[in-house]
């Protein structure tokens, strides 16, 4: 029985066959070398003439098939060619002996025969009787393609002798014809007449036939084509079916030679099989080379060139390309009424299908081939799988992918049949790998899509079941760990829970024995088989960088250069920058890491198995700088998730780092997954910019922590306490005061070698009085660098401040004369209407009294900068907030403030009512005075006497304009400058707190100024030409005249304009009356005034006047100056004093 060749085509039908046989002792490498260079000579044009002919090279061809040469000349072995390689003699006789067995195998129907020797030195050369040829290396054969062509016009001349003696045999009617016969119409010529017409015309229409076939092979097509018209006509007549079949496929042949110069088969192109490309790509590849082709082919599929010779009509009897497949047809339906015939019926549906495919007929091309499926031929297990494979190819080739995965899946089983003794296993998973891209499967997880799907899910997971167990039983533990860990993460959604458990369960039993790795797998056949990352165990939902805690965070003081660029611009608002804003790069933070601190990322998992998951070794893959993970193990509950993980690393260097992806170690293998490669992830990867390292301190107070409420409204203070590295707290009175002392503990490696405090109290309502934190930082900066471990301390002085309870000035100024300068009659020190009192009261405090449970939160954060290291000298540094709250409690309230002039001009006095408010007695201690107690909830006045004082006017001239007037400028110069001078303590004994009175924020009125300021002015006051320095009443009889001069001097360093001197009488009643009109009582003889417009300094002037007292009485003199202010509307005041006190009599006696 013959074997069926499935590498037929029509072309060969007019090539000579020729086996190439190895002998001796020849590798296959070394053998294959000599062989593709004897293929070379395909087509071989014979010298001095125009004809030429076809050879094909076999390897091997079944001595079975030789038996067919009658039937189809070129099924038989016309020619041999041993090659054989030697390295003495006894090899050569080897040789030599199995070329003869060679010779002898194929003897019916060789024609000629070569023994091609390699590695003979000593016998170079051709042995004519032997038809033995000798080389002395393979690399010295240069004359090997002129052996094969002399070898090969050898065979042709024999061919044509044997063509002529068929020819004259075919066209000799009166010789009687031998009978050609089938291998299987041997049997059956026993008691045939061979006498009949009949048996002739059969005997004539065969020899017509098998001259075609030897005209064919010899390069004659029209004179074959006219003996297959000729036999067709003759067999048709005498009913002989089969051979008018191959009459038929004769004609198919030689029209498709005719036809088809090029051949019906395509050769196959260079196929990486590394699984890089999709089944997208691969079509669009595809449906390019066809497009291609399509533009050099008319329109059924025949070369252009070709299609223009037809139409010229320069090939006689040539089938159309639509008449050669109806050829095949009736061929085939000849063919398929001999049982003994199915060989050669396959192998014509296997040349049609190829010529249809040519013809880009491929509905008809399947119909073909599913007749091929139905013949029942007795096959070996190694023709089966051929078989599948050639029906595979061919039905790739007409774009029936799926079918053409079916049968080289059947191909597959077939290796491993339980009938076959010695299972191929390598080669059914070649072959299942094969069937991936007809079932739409890839192996390659990027190209997989998960997201819809695409293929039948049931016959990939089958697909994929079969291969992990071929590679199981192939001995391949890490492949099969490959295609289970791809079904897992591929497929998951396709199984049932109690599927992806079981799976599970198995792949754990795998990697037991070889752990999954995430490098590509390279195959024996060649294929590289990309890592599988297991993206969705477990399922990361989203990622994101994590800033750095806000007092770790570094900072960089904005560059002149940035700033000014911004400036620069013309434009208010631009669009453009706008936009450009809106499209800013998500996967670039807006904040910077610090190099040597660990770092923290933040996922999202889930869980979709429906067992406990644990995920080992997670941690994160970096790109750029040296960046160093920490290592983080999972334990998930089934079917859960979304769960926060927080995953940790160190960069070691600064510069831009870059995150693309992250690592797990799941069910024993481990993965890469990286986020180009996650749907669910928008980035790519995500870049952050490591700065130099920076040191860290770690800061603790002497204060207890502040505990803050929940329903704080205070927005500054809940942004502060979200940056705040700690808080202290304290509970003072106002006036008392409290020390906070900060540590400093350096707890980095890197020294601080630069630290500075700023106090921010923008978060408190009211405004922080100054002064009320204060501290020196002079001694921490002196330790510095502040190496490793090392601490430093410093103090913060809390000083709370209290109200002053106050009232507008105008109120204060237009409260009735009588009710502030009233004296008492046996107090001769009150003052007289003309030394005026300068008053900052406020109402009654009886009316507002505060309770003492009721504070004034104050808040501060106070900041604290610092830097060292690498990080210090590109101008980075670091900020730790403290924030500082204090609960001010009222002690003493002040109120009712007056400033009056004391006995000597050096000094004053100054007058206020203290109210204790809290619910304690209160002991209160001020210079020159014994110590005064004040119970709760009383109010006493006390009177300080201070010192006089000046300060420079504000200079307005060239002074920038501000929201504070000149006048209210000079009014706070004078408040502080009081405040230091008055020193009011006080003391709690219950508790042994104490504290001072604060005195700081009192309105001065430019009376007060006045009164508290050294006066510009030296007096000096002569009464009846005596001076007048003591405060004693001067005797004065009625009716006799009293001279009063005075000289006024500009003690100070500018000059005095619009000064006035002004010396008016007045006569106190001493009931708390003053009568400033004397009209009738006192007459002045002079001026009572005097003008000077201008005053140098050091320059002085005299004014004189007499006054007569025409009744007893007490009077004074009211001596004053004034002189125009730059700073405010009113003039200033100066005046004299002693007060000039005047006691008038009927006679002279001395005063009491």
């Amino acid at each position: 029985m013959s074997i069926a060749d499935y590498e037929q085509t029509a072309e060969d039908h007019q090539a000579v066959l020729v086996v190439v046989k190895p002998a001796g002792q020849i590798n296959a490498k070394t053998f294959n070398h000599i062989f593709d260079r004897i293929t070379r000579c395909r087509h071989v044009r014979l010298p001095d003439s125009q004809r030429s002919f076809c050879l094909r090279y076999k390897k091997s061809s079944p001595v079975e098939n030789n038996v067919w040469g009658e039937f189809q000349a070129h099924r038989k072995v016309m020619g041999l060619l041993v090659v054989g390689k030697c390295a003495t003699a006894a090899d050569t006789g080897a040789i030599q002996e199995r070329y003869n067995l060679l010779k002898e195998l194929y003897g019916s129907t060789l024609y000629d025969s070569r023994c091609l020797i390699f590695g003979m030195k000593q016998e170079n050369g051709t042995n004519a009787k032997t038809n033995m040829v000798y080389y002395s290396s393979v690399e010295d054969s240069f004359s090997l393609d002129e052996t094969v062509r002399e070898f090969a016009a050898s065979l042709f001349w024999v061919l044509e002798s044997k063509r002529l003696q068929a020819e004259r045999l075919a066209s000799d009617k009166s010789e009687k014809l031998p009978l050609l016969l089938a291998p299987f119409e041997k049997k059956d010529l026993i008691g045939i007449d061979t006498e009949t017409r009949a048996f002739r015309k059969r005997c004539q229409g065969r020899m017509r036939k098998y001259s075609g076939d030897l005209c064919l092979l010899a390069g004659l097509t029209q004179e074959a084509l006219l003996h297959y018209q000729a036999s067709a006509d003759i067999l048709k007549s005498a009913n002989d079916w089969l051979w008018l079949a191959a009459a038929f496929e004769g004609t198919c042949a030689a029209s498709v030679t005719v036809q088809y110069p090029h051949g019906t088969t395509r050769p196959p192109m260079p196929r990486n099989q590394s699984f890089s490309g999709s089944p997208k790509v691969t079509s669009e590849r595809k449906l390019s080379g066809s497009l291609t082709r399509a533009a050099t082919m008319s329109p059924n599929g025949l070369p252009m060139a070709t299609a223009e010779f037809l139409q010229d009509g320069k090939a006689k009897n040539c089938l159309s390309p639509d008449e050669i497949i109806e050829k095949y047809k009736e061929a085939l339906i000849q063919y398929s009424k001999y049982k003994n015939a199915a060989v050669i019926e396959l192998e014509g549906i296997i040349k049609a299908t190829r010529i249809m495919i040519t013809q880009r007929k491929n509905l008809q091309a399947s119909e073909f081939l599913q007749n091929m499926v139905y013949i029942n031929i007795q096959l070996t297990d190694e023709d089966k799988i051929q078989r599948y494979n050639t029906l595979s190819g061919l039905y790739e080739q007409i774009g029936f992918k799926r079918k053409a995965a079916f049968f080289k899946r059947v191909a597959a089983m077939q290796c491993v049949s339980p009938n076959n003794p010695n299972p191929a296993w390598n080669s059914c998973y070649h072959l299942l790998q094969e069937t991936l891209d007809g079932y739409s499967l890839t192996l390659d997880p990027r190209q997989f899509p998960r997201e819809y799907t695409y293929g039948w899910p049931a016959i990939q997971l089958r697909i994929l079941h079969e291969m992990v167990y071929t590679a199981r039983k192939m001995g391949n533990p890490a492949l099969a760990v490959r295609h289970m860990s791809f079904l897992l993460h591929a497929m998951s959604d396709h199984l049932a829970p109690y599927e992806r458990k079981e799976l599970s369960k198995v792949l754990e039993s795998y990697t037991a024995k070889v752990p999954g790795t995430p490098v590509p797998l390279a195959l024996e056949s060649g294929a590289i088989l990309p890592p599988v990352p297991m993206t969705n165990l477990p399922t990361v939902k989203s990622f994101k960088l994590l800033d750095l805690a806000p007092h770790l965070r570094p900072m960089k003081k904005p560059s002149s250069q940035t700033s000014s660029a911004s400036l620069n611009s013309p434009f208010i608002y631009s669009p453009i920058q706008s936009r450009q804003q809106e499209k800013k790069d998500q996967s670039k933070m807006d904040f910077q890491w610090v190099s040597g601190e660990v770092c923290e990322m933040a996922l999202q998992v889930i869980n979709p198995m429906p067992f406990e998951l644990k995920v080992q070794n997670m941690s994160v893959m970096s790109e750029g700088i040296v960046f160093e993970p920490l290592i983080s193990n999972l334990s998930l509950p089934a079917e859960s998730g979304p769960l926060g993980v927080t995953l940790l690393g160190t960069p070691k260097t600064a510069g831009q780092l870059k995150l693309v992806g992250y690592v797990t170690h799941v069910l024993g293998v481990k993965s890469h997954c990286k986020f180009k490669d996650l749907r669910q992830i928008e980035e790519p990867d995500y870049s952050v910019e490591v700065v130099p390292e920076l040191p860290k301190l770690q800061v603790t107070t002497s204060l207890p922590k502040a505990a803050f409420g929940t329903t704080n409204h205070n927005l500054g203070l809940n942004k502060a306490k979200e940056t705040a590295v700690t808080s202290a707290a304290a509970r003072l009175y106002a006036g008392e005061s409290q020390e906070c002392v900060l540590t400093l503990q350096n707890v980095s490696q890197i020294p601080v070698e630069s630290i500075d405090i700023s106090l921010d109290t923008s978060i408190s309502s009211p405004k922080v009085p100054s002064g009320f934190f204060t501290w020196n930082l002079e001694n921490t900066k002196a330790q510095l660098p502040l190496q490793s471990g090392a601490m430093a301390t410093f103090t913060v002085l809390i000083k709370a401040v209290g109200e002053i309870a106050t009232q507008d000035r105008k109120s204060a100024e237009n409260e009735e004369p009588s009710s502030r300068h009233s004296s008492p009659k046996k107090s001769p020190q009150t003052r007289p209407r003309s030394m005026r009192t300068a008053a900052m009261t406020a109402p009654p405090m009886e009316a507002q009294q505060p309770e003492e449970e009721k504070a004034q939160p104050v808040d501060a954060v106070l900041k604290l900068t610092y830097s060292g290291g690498q990080g210090y000298e590109e101008g980075y540094h670091r900020q730790a907030s403290v924030i500082l709250h204090v609960d001010v409690l009222q002690s003493l309230l002040v109120s009712k403030v007056n400033i009056l002039p004391a006995k000597s001009p050096r000094h004053c006095h100054l007058t206020l009512d203290l109210h204790n408010v809290t619910r304690h007695e209160v002991v209160i201690s001020y210079p020159d005075n014994d110590d005064l107690i004040i119970e709760s909830k009383q109010l006493k006045r006390i009177a300080v006497r201070v010192e006089r004082f000046s300060l420079p006017e504000p200079c307005t001239s060239d002074a920038p304009i501000s929201i504070i007037s000149p006048a209210d400028a000079r009014s706070q110069q004078y408040s502080q400058q009081l405040a230091t001078l008055v020193d009011i303590r006080w003391k709690m004994p219950s508790s042994g707190t104490c504290g001072v009175v604060n005195l700081e924020g009192i309105p001065m009125t430019p009376e007060a100024i006045d009164l508290i300021s050294i006066s510009p002015i030296q007096w000096d006051v002569r009464i009846d030409n005596k001076p007048y320095d003591t405060e004693e009443p001067v005797q004065c009889m009625v009716g006799r005249p009293m001279s009063v001069k005075v000289s006024v001097t500009n003690a100070s360093a500018e000059a005095v304009e619009g000064s006035t001197l002004v010396v008016q009488p007045y006569q106190d009643l001493w009931n708390g009356t003053v009568l400033n009109d004397v009209n009738g009582k006192v007459a002045c003889i002079g001026c009572q005034k005097r003008d000077v417009k201008k005053m140098e300094p050091g320059e002085s002037f005299q004014h004189s006047c007499t006054f007569v007292f025409f009744c007893c009485g007490d009077f004074g003199l009211d001596i004053r100056a004034t002189c125009e202010s730059r700073v405010r509307s009113q003039d200033h005041k100066w005046v004299f004093t002693p007060i000039v006190r005047i006691t008038v009599q009927d006679k002279a006696k001395k005063s009491p």
